[in-house]
């Protein structure tokens, strides 16, 4: 069965966030993810609201970054969550975005340090007593928590680049593809990743694809497009190579970018085309989007997550989601 989960950002006021988890457990939601991004609210804090708050959905930041923080930091973190949750517990890793912003540079060997990382935080999880020595992190024999570590937590890489799929497939739980409307696309990644899992060795049925595309959903189609174009307009620059795979024109993107940053939110709307909502998105009515996400798990999705903005109408496109979206998949 098809599992369902929905992200949140850091741009809410901390009290919104235990209503919104409380709701989505409700609604059937089977998890709930949280971006950590450098300029929100990070995702620890809300995540322990969260986890205090509820009883059923399973919990993780989706994603964290070993660029920005050691690997063994978010592990801690990890583990500590898994404590109070009572093991609900998941985890996203990747390269992460802004990271510019703090003058951190592209990593040289960026799927191999990504690797490390995510070895690294499964090293001390599971309380190993030898020594890390990778190229890009290392950690002593002395290293371990003062406290139990509860389980092997499931951990996947976020990530929607063939090669970084690849290692997933090798070594993770799998992989977290995010900004993916198409069908096809997933498809490639999900090649790449089962690829890697037999190289490794592994039985590719123990990986799972979660895809998380941007989502917005409403009563009328026309709102919900309105609405995604903003943020596409914004986030359009940095989905290479998906752009350059659903043929999209750079200098529009660009215009549409730089339109948006100027604040005319209108023209950056008007250069954002259809088939860029349609490579990126889950956007239109319930019936629509029910359309979509068969399309994404005929993909070979196992877990489908409603990314941002979720709508016009945040609290009305959960609604949606729960009480028609949901309700679909769950009797079929």
């Amino acid at each position: 069965m098809t599992t369902f989960s929905m992200t949140v950002t850091g741009s809410l006021p901390m009290r919104e966030y235990v209503p919104i988890a409380q709701q989505a457990e409700q609604y059937g939601f089977d998890e709930i993810h949280v971006s950590d991004d450098l300029i929100m609210r990070p995702a620890w804090p809300i995540l322990t609201l969260m986890a205090t708050h509820t009883a059923r959905v399973k919990l993780g930041p989706f994603i964290v970054t070993p660029q920005v923080a050691n690997p063994v930091y978010h592990a801690a973190n990890l583990a500590a969550l898994d404590e109070l949750s009572n093991g609900r517990m998941v985890c996203g890793l990747g390269r992460g975005g802004f990271n510019q912003m703090l003058g951190v540079a592209k990593a040289v060997k960026p799927v191999r340090a990504l690797k490390e990382a995510y070895l690294l935080m499964e090293h001390v999880l599971a309380a190993k007593t030898e020594p890390f020595d990778g190229e890009f992190f290392q950690a002593t024999a002395d290293l371990k928590f003062q406290f139990p570590a509860p389980r092997r937590i499931p951990i996947f890489i976020g990530t929607w680049g063939p090669q970084m799929a690849r290692m997933a497939g090798g070594v993770a739980s799998g992989i977290k593809a995010d900004c993916i409307g198409s069908g096809a696309y997933l498809s490639k990644l999900r090649n790449e990743m089962l690829a890697g899992a037999i190289e490794a060795g592994r039985d590719p049925s123990s990986v799972k694809l979660i895809v998380g595309p941007l989502s917005s959903i409403a009563d009328d189609r026309a709102g919900a497009e309105d609405c995604i174009r903003g943020m596409l307009a914004l986030i359009q620059p940095f989905l290479a190579p998906m752009t350059t795979e659903a043929g999209l024109d750079p200098e529009a993107i660009d215009a549409a970018y730089r339109a948006y940053v100027s604040g005319d939110l209108v023209r950056a709307k008007a250069l954002v085309p259809q088939k860029a909502i349609r490579a990126f998105t889950l956007t239109g009515t319930p019936r629509d989007v029910i359309e979509q996400v068969e399309e994404l798990i005929a993909a070979g999705a196992d877990h489908v997550s409603f990314g941002t903005p979720t709508g016009p109408d945040p609290a009305r496109a959960m609604h949606l989601v729960g009480t028609q979206v949901l309700p679909h998949f769950r009797r079929n």
